[in-house]
């Protein structure tokens, strides 16, 4: 379970998250030999520095936990893990000062630069910003030191991907570089495959490719046609690839042809149809990339074609058909970092929002004085710090377990992160009005446009709704399985149900009540934060009966019913949402930070917002059973649209005669 402190307290009672370690090791060696130069005796000084070498070691050996129990899952059995609420943070500030130093890196370089310098005419990144990016590291943050990378956390690697979302093309290509290919070579592969691959990708001399989806089935392993067939050669295997890759992201066209290229295939046999991981070069025999798509502002997509590619076992990563679990451990954990994507890039306009709201006068005052535009301003203000508080909660689960379990809590920030800056642009949009169009600077229009790159970047999100709602439900079928079994029957047991209605009314009066005292969350954050826990545990009540509703309502063909599934995915991102804001907030203001009566307030307001939403979805759910609610209502629309093939109903100014 995530260990994490509400308040600062000893170094020995603070979880497992490190950051940087060997770079601090590494400067406390450098620190060590300057004061042995300067000063002959500085022997009392030299064992402080040994001191701090040893304590920095500690942390380091400190072991890790194995696995977590996840919290989305966790949901729908009707669990509530509190450690969730417990905010975390960084355990000595030896790891936030070595992060800063590579933000206030990044931040200098983009300060300086500008739109023209980093894109080229052609929409490509330039060479002397890819050149750039080499001296800034920028390819080798998450890699170990002994691959000459700087070994990030995903908390520190998200951090810096915020910075780099002013160019969020730069952002997604670093997180397709490092955390899909990089990881997956680093977590998978051989010493000799780290060895020949890792060192050119984290320099940055080649560009590195992940080639999961295709362009008919585009992330279902189950129907990929990228096959592998095995066969022999002088009493060694080899493996055949057939097939192709879509929307494969490379960093520029000047050197894709000696990529690194991370691709899953599907074996071709009668046997087995399970999918497997290579690793290999494009200047490979039969491998060919051709542009795809490119959004002229850094971002392009490739499709990869492998014919007759053959290849040997120093090809394979990872354990042969394993490649699904493969994938989905890396997918899992790299999604949430496109919701830093979105905080970086809504950070950069929302600032140019509030300066233009100053300066901007109607009716004789600046248009920031006016109602509406503060409520707005507010809206995107605490929208925003949620869409922090998910990422790097999510961040700090990860850098926490050895294999964490965050498939859901991943999907659901991405989720959120990408729908709420949408809302958020267009709020930005409307209060600028015409003026969006000669006030926003270049860089800003154009990535405007880039939105939906982020909301469909590692799997769309309707199928993550459905694949987070699917998960749940299995679990809850698993616990409540007799229970359900019974009231899809209350024929046969009448008194059971009957039971059961007054439990559950029961239940909702005690989870409506001003303190909640169904999970008793308010005993786990501060007391300031008490009305919006109380509505944080209403929601997680009410998933939990929302998704036994939908048990019953549909029984086996609940994975058919989409619809459903999507609401019950919904709840759970605005569960997961409060109670991601309300463990920072809390731990802010317990410890004292600046303007954390500020987060207190935002907090409120966010808890208020999702609490209505589950409100609503939870009633529809709820009354969906027998063709009642407002999705059947749609669902029958759907159909008569389709029935007609256009717009159904009949033009407005249409008569009788």
């Amino acid at each position: 379970m995530l260990k994490r402190h509400l308040l600062k307290s000893s170094i020995e009672k603070l979880g497992q998250r490190y950051f940087s370690i060997r770079i601090a090791q590494r400067q406390i060696d450098k620190n060590l030999q300057t004061a042995d130069d300067i000063d002959a005796n500085s022997h009392k000084n030299s064992s402080i520095d040994k001191s701090n070498r040893d304590f920095i070691e500690r942390l380091y050996t400190r072991p890790k936990q194995v696995r977590n129990e996840p919290f989305i899952k966790g949901l729908f059995k009707g669990e509530y893990l509190y450690d969730y609420l417990k905010f975390p943070e960084y355990e000595h500030a030896i790891f936030s000062e070595s992060l800063d130093k590579h933000v206030k890196a990044i931040q200098n370089y983009i300060k300086c630069s500008n739109y023209a310098k980093i894109i080229d005419p052609k929409g490509n990144f330039s060479l002397e910003a890819i050149s750039d990016f080499r001296s800034l590291g920028l390819f080798s943050k998450c890699a170990s030191i002994e691959y000459n990378g700087s070994e990030l956390d995903s908390t520190g690697f998200a951090r810096l991907i915020e910075e780099t979302a002013a160019y969020p093309s730069l952002a997604l290509n670093l997180i397709s570089t490092q955390a899909l290919v990089a990881k997956s070579i680093l977590t998978y592969g051989t010493k000799e495959q780290k060895d020949k691959y890792l060192p050119q990708i984290t320099r940055g001399e080649v560009n590195a490719g992940f080639c999961y989806s295709e362009i008919n089935n585009s992330s279902d392993p189950a129907n990929f046609d990228l096959l592998t067939r095995i066969g022999s050669v002088k009493n060694e295997k080899i493996y055949t690839l057939n097939g192709q890759k879509s929307w494969v992201t490379l960093l520029s066209n000047e050197n894709i042809d000696d990529a690194v290229l991370v691709t899953f295939a599907k074996s071709q046999s009668e046997m087995s149809d399970n999918l497997s991981a290579f690793v290999l070069s494009a200047k490979t025999p039969g491998v060919s990339i051709q542009k795809q798509l490119s959004n002229q502002n850094g971002l392009s997509f490739y499709q990869v074609n492998f014919k007759q590619v053959v290849l040997n076992k120093e090809n394979v990563l990872g354990e042969y058909t394993k490649g699904f679990e493969m994938s989905n451990r890396i997918l899992e954990e790299s999604r949430f970092l496109i919701g830093a994507v979105c905080i970086g890039l809504l950070k950069h306009l929302y600032k140019q929002i509030i300066d233009f709201s100053i300066r901007t006068h109607r009716f004789d005052k600046s248009i920031s004085e006016f109602p509406i535009v503060k409520s707005r301003l507010a809206t995107i203000e605490h929208k925003l710090y949620t869409m922090e508080s998910m990422v790097y909660l999510t961040a700090g689960i990860i850098d926490t377990y050895q294999i964490p379990d965050v498939g859901s809590e991943s999907a659901l920030t991405k989720i959120f992160c990408t729908e709420t800056l949408r809302e958020c642009a267009i709020i930005c949009l409307d209060i600028m009005a015409m003026s969006q169009f000669n006030s926003l600077d270049e860089q800003t229009r154009k990535y405007i446009t880039d939105i939906g790159y982020l909301v469909n970047a590692l799997n769309t999100n309707d199928l993550l709704r459905l694949n987070v709602a699917t998960n749940g439900l299995v679990l809850s079928g698993a616990e409540f399985g007799e229970e359900l079994g019974k009231l899809r029957n209350p024929l046969k047991y009448p008194g059971f149900v009957l039971k059961q209605i007054l439990a559950n009314h029961k239940l909702i009066r005690s989870a409506q009540k001003k303190i909640p005292e169904y999970f008793y969350l308010w005993e786990h954050v501060h007391p300031s934060l008490q009305e919006p826990v109380s509505i944080l545990e209403r929601s997680a009540v009410k998933l939990m009966m929302a998704a036994k509703s939908t048990i019953i309502n549909h029984g086996r063909e609940v994975i058919e019913n989409q619809v459903p599934l999507g609401m019950l995915a919904d709840m759970a991102m605005h569960i997961y949402a409060m109670n991601s804001a309300i463990a920072r907030a809390s731990r802010s203001y317990s410890i004292g930070l600046p303007n954390s009566q500020h987060e207190v307030a935002l907090v409120f307001v966010q808890c208020k917002e999702s609490g209505r939403v589950v409100d609503e979805l939870h009633a529809d759910i709820v009354s969906s059973r027998g063709g009642e609610g407002l999705n059947n209502t749609k669902l029958n629309i759907a159909n008569n649209v389709l029935k007609v093939k256009d717009h159904a109903a009949t033009h407005s100014i249409s008569r009788n005669f």
